[in-house]
């Protein structure tokens, strides 16, 4: 994939920036189109798309061109291990789920590096870690596990309380709320180029891991 050298790099720019391009000229569009006044969700949520499509083509042009013309594996800049990002998060979720007798237990490896900014990485995992300790019902528990293969990836759960927590199957709490209000998160995520997927009460988080190896010729 990495052996044209600059050719190469420059189809590359071609083929990262478009997109990125679209991104941002339709989101500044939507901006123009809303209404006066004091700016609301929609607003929020479209400036955060376009300050993280700006930050992603930096990236692009600071990390990943750079990668291409060289054809060698390398280490990604705004490396950050998510360990220390997840139990900050938990430690804060613990203290909001006291009231509801929500318990928070995290499992995590000695170190979980992932190729993205440090105050993204907190904004993710801070908002989804809390989003769930406030979903769950009185007495539940909140399950989480971070793991490194094949991608660095945080999966988290509500399980309810009186069912076991090694049990495979996943069950609504009793009251669900739904995830409509985690799209910036979940924009956020894609635009770093992770994945968010999301249910009533659990989630599953993959980031791009810190270095690139080389596709075969």
């Amino acid at each position: 994939m990495f052996a044209t050298g600059e050719d190469h790099a420059a189809r590359m720019r071609h083929e990262l920036h478009t997109p990125l391009t679209s991104i941002k000229a339709y989101t500044r569009l939507l901006r123009d189109d809303l209404p006066p006044g004091p700016p609301g969700e929609g607003a929020a949520c479209l400036d955060a798309i376009d300050r993280n499509a700006l930050r992603l083509e930096r990236y692009v042009d600071s990390v990943i061109l750079p990668l291409a013309a060289t054809d060698r594996p390398m280490a990604r800049e705004g490396t950050t291990d998510l360990v220390p990002v997840l139990r900050d998060a938990v430690d804060l979720a613990r203290r909001v789920a006291v009231a509801g007798a929500v318990s928070v237990h995290a499992d995590v490896p000695e170190s979980a590096l992932v190729a993205v900014d440090e105050t993204i990485c907190r904004h993710l995992v801070g908002q989804l870690v809390l989003w769930l300790a406030i979903a769950a019902p009185a007495r539940a528990h909140v399950e989480i596990a971070l793991r490194r293969d094949p991608l660095p990836s945080i999966e988290a759960r509500v399980v309810p309380h009186g069912e076991l927590t090694a049990a495979p199957q996943r069950r609504p709490s009793d009251e669900p709320q739904k995830p409509g209000d985690l799209r910036v998160a979940r924009a956020v995520a894609n635009l770093c180029g992770g994945d968010l997927r999301l249910e009533e009460t659990a989630f599953r988080l993959t980031l791009p891991a810190t270095v690139l190896a080389p596709a075969p010729r």
